[in-house]
C-alpha cells in the first residue's frame, strides 16, 4: 500500500516563503530549517496542526543542483524565479515491490546504495519526480 507523504515546493526565498504560506494557508512549521547536503537545499517543513503537508525547498547558490537547475528551465514572464512543485513523496508498505512494478511498465528508478528510499523518475510519472518512503 502507498500512502502520501507530502509534497515539496521549490522557491526562490524561503525566508519570505514561510511567512506567505502562514498567513496565506494556514500552514506553520513543524520543524526548524535544516540543509540536505544530497539535494543542496535549505528546507522548512509546513503543514496544520503539527503535520507536515508541505517541504519549501530553497536551492543554495549552487547552480549545479538538480533544483537550481530546474528552476532556471522554468523561469519565464509568468514564473520570473522557476518556482513551483518539484516533488511529490509517498510512504509505501513495500518499496521493492513498487519499483519493480515501475520498472516492468517502462518505468525508471533511482535508488542509492543501501537506501531504503527510491525515486521515481520525471519521465515515468508525466513530470514530476516521485520519492518513496519505506513505511516506519
Amino acid at each position: 500500500m502507498i500512502t502520501f507523504k507530502h509534497y515539496t515546493v521549490a522557491v526562490h526565498d524561503l525566508e519570505q516563503a514561510v511567512p506567505d504560506y502562514e498567513a496565506r494557508f494556514g500552514m506553520t512549521p513543524t520543524g526548524e530549517k535544516a540543509f540536505n547536503n544530497i539535494g543542496k537545499f535549505d528546507f522548512v517543513p509546513v503543514g496544520f496542526n503539527g503535520q507536515t503537508m508541505c517541504h519549501l525547498i530553497q536551492p543554495r547558490e549552487e547552480e549545479d543542483s538538480p533544483i537550481a537547475k530546474l528552476m532556471l528551465e522554468r523561469v519565464n514572464p509568468f514564473n520570473p524565479h522557476g518556482e513551483g512543485i518539484y516533488l511529490l513523496a509517498y510512504d509505501c508498505d513495500d518499496v521493492d515491490a513498487f519499483c519493480a512494478q515501475v520498472e516492468a511498465n517502462g518505468g525508471r528508478v533511482n535508488r542509492m546504495p543501501g537506501g531504503g528510499n527510491a525515486w521515481v523518475h520525471p519521465t515515468a510519472s508525466n513530470f514530476v519526480l516521485m520519492e518513496i518512503f519505506p513505511k516506519s
